[in-house]
């Protein structure tokens, strides 16, 4: 009986081991994680909505600009629009018309509009500050605009211009010295005074500024005199005996091809103002026409510009008369950028 406890004891025993392992391995596999399945990235679909469109960029600024016929119009209201703080302007004529309310709009917004003219065709006054110009003779006829005292606008036309005259304007932006110089004259006005600037011509960034009475004929003559090809002119008012016709007569005898355009305007009398400068022109060689295409010829052809070799261009609000020369207050730029010059040349040649 002994021996058999004891072999019992001893399956017992090995029993017992097994049932501890068979529950050791049970519980390792019951504990221990199930493995995850590796998760395949998605591919994102396309998406179906349609593509934003990007604003469209501001049309770029050129640092030099010009502007004929109705253009002129387009370019004054558009800067008269975007003015952020000042507008100063000069002109000979003053009457109530598109710019004019819109730059009392401009004023009633709070920029600060000062205008200077030589004359009030209607009497109306707006609520903007304006003065009219004292002069001690002749008349006051400049004309140009300065914006925020830095971009300045020089012009044939006056405020009074109809959109549908033939005019000329050149911008400059970012001009700070000619701006200044333009400004002091708006500042003179409203001063009740006109004081001597640039009598003998202002070097700025937009090219030689002259006001008249002074040497602008003077100069604007020795410009002739120096041409090497050719000379062409657009020109309103013309008479025969003042330095710009002499600065003429010379380069045409000294073998300078020399053009030019007039206004054929008549007067009271209904004869042409211009028809005895425009004779003596021919006669002493000037190829010369009158404004008088069928699409112009009852709208005012009121240029005063010069472009000389494709070099130089002459503009502002003289004309070619003894008077602007020796008696009104004028503003003249003789400027040689040549992109002015081309764009002066391009306009007369299709004209």
């Amino acid at each position: 009986m002994g021996e058999k406890s004891l072999t019992k004891g001893k399956y017992l025993r090995k029993l017992e081991f097994l049932i501890i392992v068979l529950i050791s391995f049970s519980l390792y596999f019951l504990l221990k994680e199930t493995p995850q399945k590796e998760e395949i990235p998605k591919i994102p679909e396309p998406e179906t909505t349609a593509p934003q469109i990007e604003p469209e960029k501001p049309e770029s600024e050129e640092k030099i600009s010009v502007y004929f016929d109705r253009e002129v119009q387009e370019i004054v209201e558009k800067m008269i629009k975007s003015a952020g703080k000042t507008i100063d302007a000069a002109t000979y004529t003053y009457s109530k018309n598109e710019v004019t309310a819109l730059l009392e709009k401009r004023a009633s917004e709070g920029v600060k509009v000062r205008l200077a003219a030589g004359k009030n065709k209607d009497k109306t006054l707006p609520s903007f500050d304006f003065s009219l110009a004292k002069t001690d003779k002749g008349i006051y006829h400049p004309k140009f605009f300065v914006f925020d005292d830095k971009d300045v606008l020089i012009l044939s036309a006056n405020i009074s211009s109809s959109v549908d005259a033939s005019n000329n304007a050149v911008l400059f932006r970012n001009v700070p010295d000619a701006a200044a110089i333009l400004k002091a004259e708006i500042d003179d006005v409203f001063a009740g005074k006109i004081e001597k600037r640039c009598a003998d011509g202002c070097i700025t960034e937009i090219g030689t500024i002259i006001f008249n009475p002074g040497k602008g004929c003077v100069k604007v003559r020795d410009e002739f005199l120096a041409a090497e090809k050719s000379i062409k002119g657009a020109v309103y008012t013309v008479t025969q005996k003042n330095p710009l016709i002499t600065g003429l007569k010379k380069a045409v005898k000294s073998g300078i091809q020399t053009q030019l355009i007039i206004d054929n305007w008549r007067g009271d009398d209904g004869k042409i103002v211009n028809k005895k400068a425009a004779a003596y022109l021919e006669s002493i060689g000037v190829n010369l026409k009158y404004d008088e295409q069928e699409s112009t010829d009852n709208r005012l052809f009121h240029h005063k510009f010069a472009e000389i070799d494709g070099i130089t261009a002459i503009f502002g609000s003289m004309n070619w008369t003894a008077s602007a020369c020796y008696r009104n207050r004028e503003i003249i730029v003789i400027s040689k950028d040549q992109t002015v010059a081309s764009s002066f040349e391009e306009y007369f040649d299709n004209f």
